[in-house]
């Protein structure tokens, strides 16, 4: 269980060429503090790093001097007008020991990303003064190559991060997970306990025959149900709303029995005495059983939030629009005919999967004594 987390945190602190190495690498540059330090000297910011209007910066290369590095600002691909490529002036000088590559912002806006491209000769002992993101023979030279030579010591270190967030509307994502996922736990709570109750504590005439009926439902495979809900809601015009989202999710079979099974454990000497009272069964349901299933409902909600939250194929199937994707769609952003940004992916999944993690430890005693008292294993 933490092997694979380590991973995932490890993974989304690695740069590009690391994170596609075929040998492992358990520690990555960006996990060193002596890489903080240096980090936290490039740029105006010692944590953010950036490149202000007119701001100069100094990669130092001690060496020997001999044949001269080369060193650029690489442009965007397909781009006719790179503002970072052609707005920097690079200057390439010996002097105490050392090769300096200058870079020198000379627009009027500030930089907050300046990626960097040195070709380093390779009979020339190599120090780069940071640890490079990729490193690679191009003919007589060492090609070192920075997503960002003006990171400071945060921006260094969660830059996988920072770039995660920024590849897409995170908020709304969340915003759509949480809201679906809130929304389910509220109602899907009310019909079930209305239902666990009644098959509980109501004698009715076929009581057991009803439970039974319902728990078959349970044998049904969820994807047998996907195409006749699809058309369902599409005849009703609900793709890509909330509707599609919420709705088919909110009876759960599971939490009828969940709940029911908690009803039984409760002593039916209350609802005897509640009965002498007076109180009729939604009294009895609101004022006795709910109070007393506190544990129950937080695990029923715990496992309907996690259902919902982390639910990939059905809003990939009901939704078309951006602004109806979930948080687990959003993490297609990094997936690509081209390949996967391991590093992007991995961070992104971190604050994904971030909220349940807080949440589990907040609800932790109560969902552990909710499965022990419904007798579920």
């Amino acid at each position: 269980m933490a092997f694979p987390f380590y991973w995932m945190l490890a993974t989304s602190l690695k740069s590009p060429q690391e994170a596609l190495q075929a040998k492992p690498i358990w520690v990555p540059a960006r996990m060193k503090p002596q890489n903080w330090l240096k980090a936290a000297r490039l740029g105006d910011s010692p944590f953010w790093g950036g490149l202000g209007p007119g701001r100069s910066v100094e990669l130092a290369f001690p060496g020997e001097e001999g044949r001269p590095p080369r060193a650029f600002v690489p442009r965007t691909p397909g781009a006719f007008f790179d503002p970072v490529a052609d707005g920097t002036r690079v200057e390439v000088a010996y002097r105490e020991g050392a090769w300096r590559v200058r870079l020198t912002n000379t627009t009027e806006g500030a930089f907050r990303v300046l990626p960097l491209v040195v070709l380093w000769p390779k009979e020339v002992p190599l120090s780069p003064p940071l640890p490079p993101d990729a490193l690679r023979s191009q003919g007589e030279a060492w090609r070192l190559e920075w997503v960002n030579a003006v990171p400071g010591a945060l921006g260094y270190v969660f830059h996988n991060y920072l770039e995660a967030w920024r590849a897409a509307p995170w908020g709304r994502y969340f915003f759509n997970s949480f809201f679906t996922a809130l929304t389910q736990v509220g109602v899907g709570l009310f019909l079930a306990a209305l239902a666990a109750f009644a098959l509980a504590r109501v004698p009715f005439p076929g009581k057991e025959g009803v439970f039974v009926l319902i728990l078959a439902t349970l044998m049904v495979p969820g994807e047998v149900l996907l195409i006749p809900n699809y058309v369902l809601l599409a005849r009703l015009g609900w793709l890509d709303t909330y509707y599609a989202l919420i709705v088919p999710w909110l009876a759960s079979v599971f939490g009828i029995f969940l709940l029911r099974q908690f009803y039984l454990s409760l002593p039916q000497d209350l609802f005897d005495a509640a009965r002498i009272d007076g109180a009729g069964y939604l009294t009895q349901l609101f004022r006795i059983a709910l109070p007393l299933s506190l544990p129950g409902l937080v695990s029923y909600g715990i496992f309907t939030f996690l259902g919902a939250y982390n639910a990939l194929l059905w809003p990939l199937i009901v939704t078309q629009s951006p602004e109806m994707r979930t948080v687990q769609l959003g993490l297609q952003a990094f997936v690509s005919e081209a390949g996967s940004d391991y590093g992007a992916l991995m961070a992104a999944s971190t604050f994904v999967i971030l909220p349940v993690i807080l949440g589990y430890f907040v609800a932790q005693r109560q969902f552990i004594q909710g499965i022990a008292r419904s007798g579920l294993k």
